[in-house]
């Protein structure tokens, strides 16, 4: 590697991309109207009926709390983000040493460099050499240098203890810390000892830039993670008094750390040390400068050996230390110290996100009862907003080449989300991890077991959306919020994907000297790149000036996007109870005798899934029996257009074939009449179990069936052109009539069976749900139409030849059949019986729903 000997000359107060005074005051506004769709995104998401499959919401609940949380803790953070006024040029003089340290291990050349541009700081100081290892060939380069060399034989405390020994030694009223891998600007003490002419200021911090981020992917996208956090997030700490100590390039006031006993230990011995002293009342400053340009971690395996440090050392300090301060912080420091270590409880968020599709896709249930375009609503502008306020938060970055969307730095801290879960498990356990510094000198690999968790991961998913698709049909395909959550495992594969890609570092060295190669050789590619650059960074600034003109048109068109799906919710078009699995589960009262009103509300606690049969007489040559609606809001009527014929053969046909021809389409048009002005979701049924010659219009003559299968076809075609909130329920009566006059996709919504146990066995005791629903399941299942597989059911008959003792345990275990293993079953009809047997155990009725 190259190592500059010299960074760039210290850049000037006007340090950031674009900063104006005007954008605090507009980025406030943004912030507020953030708050306003998280607050209306948190009331739609905790509704009571949103909840879905248990466990499935659950784990979304957790991650989105989670993801709620961060972003309002990097909103606060964009609230004051105003860069400090240095102080006039001070007088005071100040005896300074600079400490860096060596362990053993790490290169000779990286350490001499590092001194050299100590040692070529203006400001009066004297260098020391923490050297852990005692070093013959380090202890000789100190001398010539002027350094002066320290080690020590007791190595307790690790970093803590190094500084601390030289400390003993060392007198001077300041003290900067260095790291070994960092180059610092020559003027770096004039710009932070101004700081301490306030004698309240214990340190001062300033950014921490890296000078080797193209190295690699891993260096660019670790690099990444740090800008914003160095930006406006930490420039608000300045303001807020809670600037965070960084253990590379921190300048501490000498005094400050002897009242806390010196550098304190730990694995995230910098946190630990700014929260002893802002415990002890000093203040801190931020100097959003880059003073000091170091090294990012290179490979993955540097990368997860630090990030595994930084993860265990900072939860230790969140369940031990932080509530033995607790007491002598400020507000905004308890609140800075209990938030800064959840951004380790990613790992959690992130597995969560991976469970979520994977367990939705295997089940096909969902972790969110929730139409997909009132989910939309409430998200996406949300989604937009925290977009826009980080886009125009980056006009408080430091550096030109800072601004962008950090895909690469995201990607990887997804990724990580294994490493982040163990320093977790290893804190809650109490295993140790050693303290070992970043390395900084890693060769490139093709690493494998690192990136086995996301392989894993990965293959889970896809296996999880493989299964759905095979073993549920077109349930999975046809399905929007199946097809969601594919998507969403989709994604996932890709995060995993690319971090199993960074991985690959040997291969992906070679494709960048390749193209490298190319580039210095062939000029169209190098233009390309040129142009390629010019255009990504001219994307990024455009967006950082738009983000507040974008936001005033978000907001009208959230306001209209709202309005829509009011409208369109109050609708209720047919969608909302068409596609099976993913939809509630209804119940209704089979006797006309009895009022669904009076019996089901006492069993079933949500009475908008109620369906209400009713049947239509049909008399031919007279009007159709009009329908009596309801007056309670969102129950679903069931209309049978019942025909009032007897099955003599003959007239049953010349009926069919009038229908068909076009002669009764006056009579069908008045009753689609009335179900338009309606304006509700309706279930129809034209002749049910039309192949059950018991009923006065059925019949079994396969010539009829097929004039059945003609007349259907012609009447829902007729009603789906007039009354677009119909969902048309197909009810044969035998397995055989699926098969032989199926009427087409296109006209069936629903599927209605019956399912009867007419010959019960000789011990008395009924046949099961499942042995009885066998038959027509395996039909269905079977079918040459594989667009059938979709259609929800709806179990018109549940017949039991049970005594009333043994009714209520038979319906129970009917309803945890259904749940666990029918999830096309999506509503019932039941008798009077078999609701009040239910009213002893009202629980059963959830059960089928519990799936959802």
């Amino acid at each position: 590697m190259n190592r500059p000997v010299q960074p760039q000359p210290s850049p000037n107060e006007h340090y950031t991309v674009s900063y104006r005074p005007r954008d605090t005051g507009r980025i406030r506004l943004l912030i507020v109207v953030g708050l306003l769709l998280m607050a209306g995104f948190v009331w739609v998401y905790f509704q009571p009926g949103n909840r879905g499959y248990s466990w499935l919401y659950a784990l979304l609940t957790f991650s989105v709390v989670l993801k709620l949380v961060r972003l309002l803790h990097e909103w606060y953070h964009y609230w004051r983000v105003v860069p400090p006024v240095p102080p006039h040029q001070h007088t005071q003089s100040y005896t300074v040493d600079v400490l860096t340290t060596y362990c053993p291990g790490e290169p000779y050349e990286m350490v001499l460099n590092t001194l050299r541009a100590i040692q070529a700081i203006h400001y009066p100081h004297t260098t020391y050499l923490c050297d852990e290892a005692n070093d013959p060939y380090l202890r000789e380069q100190c001398a010539l240098l002027g350094v002066r060399h320290v080690t020590r034989t007791d190595r307790t405390d690790a970093k803590a203890g190094n500084i601390n020994n030289a400390l003993r030694q060392a007198t001077g009223d300041i003290c900067l810390v260095i790291d070994p891998d960092h180059i610092p600007v020559p003027d770096f003490l004039d710009r932070v000892l101004p700081y301490f002419s306030d004698p309240a200021v214990g340190f001062v911090q300033c950014v921490q830039a890296y000078y080797n981020q193209r190295e690699s992917l891993v260096a660019f996208a670790a690099t990444e993670q740090t800008y914003t956090f160095y930006g406006p997030m930490m420039t608000t700490m300045g303001n807020y008094g809670t600037a965070q100590a960084i253990g590379a390039n921190c300048t501490f006031r000498r005094a400050a750390l002897d009242s806390i006993g010196g550098h304190a230990p730990g694995l995230a011995e910098d946190m630990h040390t700014a929260m002893r002293l802002h415990a002890n009342g000093w203040q801190s400053v931020y100097v959003p400068l880059p003073l000091s340009y170091g090294l990012v971690p290179a490979t993955l395996s540097a990368y997860y050996k630090q990030q595994l440090k930084w993860a265990r050392g900072t939860f230790e300090l969140l369940f031990i230390v932080y509530p033995t301060l607790f007491r002598r912080f400020t507000a905004r420091q308890r609140l800075h110290y209990f938030t800064m270590p959840l951004h380790y409880l990613l790992g959690l968020t992130q597995l969560a996100d991976f469970l979520v599709p994977i367990g939705a896709l295997l089940l096909l249930k969902l972790p969110l009862q929730l139409d997909l375009l009132v989910f939309a609503v409430a998200y996406v502008p949300l989604l937009t907003m925290a977009f826009l306020i980080r886009q125009y938060a980056q006009r408080w970055l430091i550096e030109d080449h800072e601004p962008g969307f950090h895909l690469l730095g995201g990607i990887l801290s997804g990724g990580t989300w294994w490493v982040y879960v163990l320093g977790l498990v290893y804190t809650i356990f109490r295993i140790e991890v050693p303290y070992l510094p970043t390395p900084k000198d890693d060769k490139p690999r093709n690493n494998l077991a690192l990136v086995l968790p996301n392989l894993l991961m990965a293959g889970l998913t896809l296996g999880a959306i493989a299964f759905s698709v095979y073993h549920y049909g077109r349930f999975a395909l046809n399905n929007g919020f199946s097809q969601f959550m594919i998507g969403f495992g989709l994604v996932n594969v890709l995060l995993l994907a690319g971090n199993v890609l960074i991985g690959q570092e040997v291969w992906l060295s070679r494709l960048q000297t390749l193209l490298r190669r190319l580039t210095f050789r062939l000029p169209l590619i190098r233009s390309m790149r040129i142009q390629g650059w010019y255009l990504r960074y001219g994307l990024y600034s455009r967006l950082r000036l738009l983000a507040f003109p974008l936001f005033l048109l978000l907001v009208p068109a959230t306001m209209g996007l709202v309005t829509y799906t009011h409208r369109k919710i109050n609708d209720r078009l047919p969608h909302d109870v068409r596609y099976a699995t993913t939809q509630p589960f209804y119940y209704g009262v089979r006797s006309m005798g009895q009022s669904a009103d009076s019996l089901l509300p006492a069993v079933l606690p949500f009475p908008d899934r109620i369906i209400r049969p009713q049947s239509l007489r049909w008399t031919p040559g007279q009007a159709i029996t009009t329908p009596v609606w309801s007056n309670l809001p969102n129950q679903l009527p069931l209309l049978y257009l019942e025909p009032a014929l007897t099955n003599q053969t003959g007239a049953l046909n010349q009926f069919l074939t009038a229908i068909t021809a076009g002669r009764y389409d006056a009579d069908l048009q008045r009753i689609f009449q009335s179900l338009t002005v309606y304006g509700r979701p309706v279930l129809v049924s034209f002749a049910p179990e039309f192949d059950n010659a018991r009923h006065p219009w059925g019949t079994t003559q396969p010539a009829t069936l097929t004039l059945y299968a003609r007349a259907w076809r012609h009447i829902a075609l007729l009603g789906q052109a007039r009354v677009p909130t119909i969902s048309w329920v197909w009810c044969p009566a035998q397995s055989s009539t699926i098969i032989a006059h199926y009427p087409g996709d296109d006209v069936v919504d629903w599927l209605g069976l019956a399912i009867r146990d007419p010959s019960p066995r000789t011990d008395g005791v009924a046949r099961s749900f499942a042995a009885q629903y066998q038959q027509p399941h395996k039909t269905v299942r079977l079918h040459t139409s594989y667009d059938i597989r979709q259609k929800p059911i709806l179990l018109t008959q549940l017949g039991q030849q049970v005594s009333p003792a043994q009714r209520r345990a038979w319906l129970i275990d009917a309803l945890d059949m259904i749940g666990e293993r029918y999830p096309e079953i999506r509503a019932m009809l039941l008798s009077p019986d078999q609701v009040r047997a239910l009213k002893s155990t009202p629980a059963a009725v959830n059960r089928p729903m519990m799936k959802e």
